[in-house]
């Protein structure tokens, strides 16, 4: 294995650009890829340096050739990152041994790096671009953003006044015996109204992912029930 590494360390200065390593990363394929923040060539010890509000390092290395990847890392690399809260190993696999992905699974687990697999430079160059952006965003950024994400592919619109109507239809089909939150967000994505879910039958409804044929039929019963008078 040959190695790239870069670590996302305390801030020193108020630059805004990813600090890439001139001597240690020229002629690096990932770099071509890293078009949408702004880097600059710096005399650092790591190969990529972003500065942080916080200490949050990352490291980047680059699977190429088989050699002793263990040995060197340890002797050199482990300790760049010794200070630092966060230790993220951002790795290109481009090579088909699997056992070498699991000695470095293990390896990352006993030294506390966490593992990023990417299988292409443009995939590498866009985790970096990623890493960079979001420098100055909290936790909540993240959770707000896979909230919309997972919204967006289960079909739920973002205005107001539909996810007040998302909200009201969810809150009926969980009435339903056995119908949970997640099971209504994902009949609503697939059907896309309270009608069509009313008007569909057994066969269909067990076909919405995760349901199965017994809240297939609760659902399906639910909408037959004659109302009662009172």
């Amino acid at each position: 294995l040959r190695c790239y590494e870069s670590i996302q360390g305390q801030t020193t200065s108020a630059s805004s650009k990813l600090a890439i390593n001139r001597r240690r990363q020229e002629g690096n394929p990932v770099l071509k890829y890293i078009r949408n923040v702004p880097f600059e060539w710096a005399d650092i010890k790591v190969v990529f340096s972003i500065d942080f509000i916080e200490k949050t390092p990352h490291l980047i290395l680059q699977l190429s050739e088989v050699t002793n990847f263990q040995a060197d890392f340890e002797a050199g690399k482990e300790m760049d990152g010794a200070d630092y809260i966060i230790k993220v190993l951002l790795v290109l696999v481009n090579v088909d041994q699997r056992f070498m992905l699991r000695e470095l699974n293990l390896f990352c687990y006993r030294t506390g790096w966490t593992l990023v697999l990417c299988y292409s430079p443009e995939e590498a160059a866009e985790y970096l671009e990623n890493f960079h952006m979001a420098k100055n965003k909290n936790e909540q950024t993240a959770v707000t953003a896979m909230q919309a994400k997972k919204k967006k592919r289960q079909g739920i619109s973002e205005t107001n006044e539909s996810c007040q109507q998302i909200q009201r239809a969810v809150d009926l089909l969980c009435g339903i015996r056995s119908i949970s939150t997640s099971d209504a967000q994902r009949l609503i994505g697939t059907f896309g109204s309270i009608a069509a879910i009313a008007n569909a039958d057994i066969e269909r409804l067990s076909l919405c992912p995760g349901l199965g044929p017994v809240k297939a039929e609760n659902i399906f019963t639910f909408f037959r029930i004659p109302f009662i008078k009172t």
